[in-house]
């Protein structure tokens, strides 16, 4: 039987377990229980004195690590295997606010110490197209543990340059490499275009910008980090909506067995405070319509998150935006279905009204909703056009990306969706 600890600003919270079968049970501790200021670390892991299954466990703590080939090259060089594995070695500085550790000590994080990263090495490793994330695990094991298939790590930027702390401290930017497999070109550009455009038609974006140099990093601030004024940094608990519905990341997308359009608008529904609810919800869907628009057919539910704040659940900041039908080879099908189907082409009038049948809005309202994201879109989408091309005048990405929104445009025009 092995054990590994789950914290939160100096509480143990509970315990992951992993028997000798290779079975997982997650329980909370009794203290953490007790505490009035307590919460659930996931939605689908609710307050409870009993332990969780394999399947609730494993939706939690897997969906906190790397993905696909990324975590493959990190586990044969580290000789990892295994969910329980890694979050031992990298469970430092997940997303959101618990770390996860072996020891059932408190472990610090009011340091301030922190070594640099020497970009050499991060630039090295892209050229001979190493991920960059088993660099920085080398470097300082205990600081990676962030979920997804693109290669990224978290890290202290200021004064640019690029840090790791050494006492437990909060991370607070995540870098991300340029995508090179699959012929995926300019990928920092065409995230720093899709989320500039994303903040200009209305929608709360974490501040990016590109960290120049021999090859591009892409850099976030993190929105689960609370920023003092005495410079100090607090960890705000996050959880994406897979998590939060009990579901591993092999089925983030709806066609493989995730949530739909409407498990999601469900989820808001039911867990974001009366406050902000509507606001929400409307909000979601503007989500939706806006990837439909600029083709990022990978906002599947790991890429859309609640924060746990102050008590009340609300709705992050949108991140991992990108433009993918730009690119052939990544995946053709929208994350979700419109009506019964996941090809853009083929979503007529008659496909957005059976969504909104689906969950339950007035019919025209996702309609209405896809138009004024469109107008938004298409009216902002010139300046950061031209501004971007000024400051990169090298990048194609940005002529691409417009191209093939025009072409989307003139389809979703065609199947009538478009109001003229």
């Amino acid at each position: 039987m092995k054990k590994l600890y789950v914290h939160y600003e100096g509480q143990i919270v509970g315990q992951l377990t992993q028997d000798d079968d290779l079975i997982y049970s997650y329980q909370y501790n009794d203290n953490w229980l007790n505490n009035k200021n307590s919460f659930p670390i996931s939605l689908s892991l609710p307050l409870q004195k009993e332990a969780f299954g394999n399947r609730l466990s494993l939706s939690f703590f897997e969906n906190l690590l790397p993905e696909g080939d990324v975590k493959k090259e990190i586990e044969e060089a580290q000789a990892l295997k295994g969910v329980f594995s890694f979050l031992e070695q990298f469970g430092k500085d997940c997303a959101g606010a618990i770390t996860v550790s072996r020891s059932f000590e408190i472990p610090p994080n009011t340091g301030k110490n922190k070594i640099e990263i020497d970009l050499q090495k991060i630039y090295s490793a892209m050229e001979e197209k190493r991920a960059i994330a088993n660099v920085i695990a080398e470097e300082n094991p205990g600081y990676l543990s962030l979920a997804g298939a693109q290669d990224k790590f978290p890290g202290i930027y200021h004064n640019s340059r690029l840090y790791l702390p050494i006492e437990g401290q909060p991370t607070t930017h995540i870098i991300k490499a340029p995508i090179w497999r699959h012929n995926i070109k300019e990928s920092v550009y065409n995230e720093l275009y899709i989320m500039q455009l994303a903040k200009s038609v209305g929608f709360q974006i974490p501040n990016c910008f590109i960290l120049k140099g021999p090859h591009p990093l892409f850099i976030i601030e993190r929105y689960d980090r609370y920023f003092k004024k005495n410079k100090d940094v607090r960890r705000i608990h996050q959880q994406d909506f897979c998590q939060a519905q009990g579901i591993v990341s092999d089925k983030k997308y709806e066609k493989e067995g995730g949530p739909s359009i409407r498990a999601n608008y469900d989820l808001i529904l039911k867990h974001v405070s009366p406050k902000k609810r509507l606001e929400s919800v409307e909000t979601f869907l503007k989500w939706i319509c806006f990837n439909l628009i600029v083709g990022n057919n990978d906002c599947h539910s790991k890429n859309i998150s609640f924060l746990y704040n102050e008590g009340k659940v609300e709705l992050t900041p949108f991140y991992d935006l990108l433009s993918t039908t730009v690119y052939p080879k990544l995946i053709r099908a929208f994350a979700y279905k419109i009506g019964q189907t996941t090809e853009y082409h083929k979503m007529s009038t008659k496909e957005f009204h059976l969504t909104e049948r689906l969950i339950g809005v007035k019919e025209g309202k996702l309609i209405t909703i896809f138009n004024l994201v469109l107008q938004k879109i298409l009216k902002e989408r010139k300046a950061i056009t031209q501004k971007l091309m000024v400051e990169y005048p090298e990048v194609k990405i940005f002529s691409t990306i417009n191209e093939d929104i025009d072409l989307r445009v003139k389809t979703f025009k065609n199947q009538n969706i478009i109001n003229e």
